[in-house]
């Protein structure tokens, strides 16, 4: 009987080589269910019960990716599409509405339509927003941080040559602070070369700011124009030019400094901060370093040997954050059997990274690999190892930093919470519907941050304990903004907009322009 089969996709136009034979292993199918305690998640399947292929991208040629890279695809890359803007409410000045839930149904205060880059429209749309007379207090504040903004980003472009956009400014300021870090650090990975390099260009023209292209760097020489970041073309290119030091990638991340900390079950640990919850994951570093290489002579069949690492679950995370002392054990766990260190994973680059307080610290920006295991079911979460960026924290000198697991598990796994009151976060490779989060009755639902675990104190020390306790319960405050607050403060607000006034009689008022 012939049953309709799913669509393969197109194999795009470029540089591929011919379809290996070979089996490739799913990256999705037969895995085990990623939560503690569940059974193993079944293949994926049609809707007659079929297995689904899993259709992976054929290996690169080498050769025909030398000669793609003279190819710059800045013209393939068009503009994001802005929606229409939406309607636009207005409100007498006579009445003007100062209340969320009083505000015409469709009414809210976000602008899809414009740049957010674009200072000029940004505020001359909150000068139309507070002539509406509606939320005007919103958009004061918001006017305010935008004029503060207009300010300083003037005075960052007057320091440059002029016609460049703000976006490249904005890049080479960071650069500049890049540059001067691994000048203190004499330049211990080679990297001082490309930083000026990858300025003058920016300076001269040559080189502009495209999101979603990138460009390859090693020591001061530019090794392709634009193109779009791949993990296989990089491997390519990092491996011909002795990528471990001197390499650089521009353009993977934003212009200006990332983000950092701003079941498997993602839990809270005993004596911990109720709201910080942590989660085990398996890195290592790339199989294709396992290669000989210098005197570096891997047996027979050695494959990269991993470890398993606490991670906290930190969702403000740009990137995935490690210790310079957790790189070196997994070299050391990888050495040939005459006890040679295998090279180190391939280097990206270097990355400024602005922490909760404001602090920018600068970090090397490696490629590792990473996988959850589960120890219910003893299996990984598939034969196939991620590739993701990960920055090192040199904590040779200092005390190691509290390893951070980036955005990698929930762009690869389903996610969900229940508001318990235990923090956990349930991941799995099933839908977020089919793990097994607890039910909570909405009269059980915690209204506020979970209390904290008191224990009674002598009465001679009830000075000391109140010190010490008001340390913690200020600490609980902080950590619940960072990691719980959110999700709970924002649960209480919706409850309030939807149970309150929310059906109030002046959700009506307020009347659309065309």
């Amino acid at each position: 009987m012939n049953r309709p089969r799913r669509a393969a996709s197109t194999k795009p136009v470029g540089h591929y080589a011919p379809t290996s034979q070979k089996r490739k292993a799913s990256a999705t199918g037969g895995g085990p269910a990623r939560k503690k305690g569940k059974k193993a998640a079944q293949p994926q399947v049609d809707g007659i019960g079929l297995p689904i292929p899993v259709i992976q991208p054929t290996p690169l040629d080498p050769a025909a990716l030398a000669l793609d890279l003279n190819k710059s695809y800045e013209s393939e890359i068009l503009p994001p599409t802005r929606p229409k803007r939406q309607t636009r409410w207005q409100q007498p000045a006579s009445n003007p509405i100062m209340k969320l839930q009083h505000t015409p149904k469709g009414w809210n205060d976000q602008e899809p339509d414009l740049d957010p880059d674009d200072l000029k429209a940004q505020i001359a749309r909150c000068h139309e927003r507070i002539s509406d007379n509606i939320m005007t207090r919103t958009f004061e504040y918001r006017l305010r941080e935008l004029l503060r903004e207009q300010q300083s980003r003037a005075a960052m472009m007057a320091l440059e040559p002029a016609g460049l956009s703000w976006p490249v400014v904005q890049r080479l300021d960071t650069l500049q602070g890049t540059l001067e870090w691994l000048q203190k650090g004499n330049d211990e990975y080679k990297l001082v070369a490309n930083v000026t390099k990858i300025m003058a260009a920016y300076r001269a023209g040559q080189l502009r700011w495209i999101p979603g292209l990138v460009t390859y760097w090693s020591r001061g020489a530019q090794l392709c124009n634009p193109r779009p970041f791949r993990w296989d073309e990089f491997n390519i290119i990092n491996a011909q030019y002795d990528g471990h030091t001197g390499f650089w990638v521009e353009g993977l991340d934003g212009p200006g400094p990332g983000s950092q900390r701003a079941e498997w079950v993602s839990t809270p640990y005993p004596g911990k901060y109720e709201c910080a919850t942590f989660m085990n994951i398996c890195v290592q570093i790339p199989d294709s370093t396992i290669v000989p290489k210098g005197a570096f002579n891997p047996a027979v069949g050695q494959a990269s040997m991993p470890n398993s690492l606490v991670f906290v679950d930190d969702t403000g995370a740009d990137a995935m954050q490690i210790n310079k002392s957790d790189m070196r054990d997994l070299i050391n766990i990888n050495r040939d059997p005459n006890g040679i260190d295998p090279p180190l994973p391939p280097l990206i680059g270097a990355l400024p990274m602005m922490m909760a307080n404001g602090a920018i610290d600068h970090m090397i920006c490696r490629q590792f690999e990473v996988n959850m295991y589960d120890t219910v079911n003893q299996d990984f979460l598939t034969l196939f190892w991620y590739p993701v960026q990960v920055i090192v924290y040199d904590d040779t000198f200092t005390k190691a930093r509290d390893r951070l697991n980036g955005p990698w598990p929930r762009h690869r796994l389903y996610s969900a919470s229940a508001p318990d009151g235990s923090s956990y976060t349930y991941f799995g490779d099933v839908h977020s519907s089919l793990l097994s989060v607890p039910y909570v009755d909405p009269a059980q639902i915690p209204a506020k941050l979970p209390d904290l675990q008191l224990q009674s104190i002598p009465i001679a020390k009830t000075a000391g304990g109140k010190a010490a306790g008001g340390k913690a319960a200020g600490g609980k405050a902080a950590g619940g903004k960072a990691a719980g607050g959110k999700a709970a403060g924002g649960k209480a607000a919706g409850g309030k907009a939807a149970g309150g006034k929310a059906a109030g009689g002046k959700a009506a008022g307020g009347k659309a322009v065309p």
